[in-house]
């Protein structure tokens, strides 16, 4: 078929899924091992809450970005879905024109 595009909605519709399944567990990763991220100093010297500080920065960058990552991924399952259900629209409306005789 040069020159032709086939697009397959279940194709779509899968890969959405698959989006989606992805996207539910990063978030149940994230959110059960968040408390972990943070860390009490070792010790009340300079160099341990310094640390420590220094590790909880990371910590409060990681999430929010994790979080939005995990969105973009729904927002891409969302995407393919949509599209999915357009293609097939327009099949079945093209099926029908031509059974039609149009």
């Amino acid at each position: 078929m040069t020159g032709h595009v086939f697009v397959s909605p279940d194709a779509l519709t899968a890969a959405a899924a698959d989006l989606e399944t992805l996207a539910h567990r990063l978030q149940a990763t994230v959110d059960s091992n968040a408390p972990a991220l943070y860390m009490a100093p070792a010790g009340t010297e300079e160099v341990s809450v310094t640390a420590a500080a220094y590790f909880n920065s990371v910590a409060d960058s990681f999430l929010p970005v994790a979080a939005t990552g995990i969105a973009e991924l729904r927002a891409a399952a969302a995407t393919l879905r949509r599209q999915a259900a357009d293609y097939a629209d327009l099949d079945d409306a093209f099926g029908s024109s031509l059974a039609a005789g149009g």
